[in-house]
C-alpha cells in the first residue's frame, strides 16, 4: 500500500468529522423544536436522525470527491470518528453553553411580554 498522502487525507477526514458535529447541532435544534427529546414525536426523531446520517454521508462523499481520496480505507473512518470526538470534547461544550444562555434569555423576554400583556388587559377594565 502506498503511504503517500495518507496523513493529509486523515487530517481532512478529521475536519469532515468535526464538521459533521456542527451539522448534527442543526438536527439537534430541529429535534428540540419538535419536542423529540422528551419522548414525543419518536417517528419524527427517527426521521431527523436518518436525515442527519444521509447529510453526513453526502458530506463525506463530497469531501472524498473534492479532495480525490483513494479507495475507502480504515483510517478514513477513524478520522471521521476522531473528528467527531474532538468536536464533542471542545466546541460542543461552548455550543451547549450558548444554547442555554439563548434559551434563558428567550424565556425571560417571553415572561416579561406575557406579564405586560396581562397587566395591560387588567388595566383596561
Amino acid at each position: 500500500m502506498d503511504g503517500k498522502g495518507q496523513l493529509s487525507v486523515f487530517c481532512i477526514c478529521l475536519a469532515v468529522g468535526f464538521a459533521g458535529g456542527l451539522l448534527y447541532e442543526v438536527f439537534v435544534l430541529l429535534r428540540g423544536a419538535f419536542g423529540c427529546g422528551r419522548g414525543k414525536n419518536k417517528v419524527l426523531g427517527i426521521l431527523l436522525d436518518g436525515a442527519f446520517f444521509v447529510c453526513f454521508a453526502l458530506l463525506c462523499i463530497y469531501a472524498a470527491y473534492r479532495f480525490r481520496f483513494p479507495n475507502l480505507r480504515f483510517y478514513m473512518w477513524l478520522g471521521y470518528g476522531l473528528g467527531w470526538i474532538i468536536y464533542l470534547k471542545t466546541l460542543r461544550r461552548i455550543v451547549a453553553f450558548l444554547q442555554r444562555v439563548c434559551y434563558n434569555k428567550t424565556v425571560q423576554v417571553a415572561k416579561k411580554v406575557k406579564k405586560k400583556k396581562k397587566l395591560s388587559k387588567t388595566g383596561d377594565k
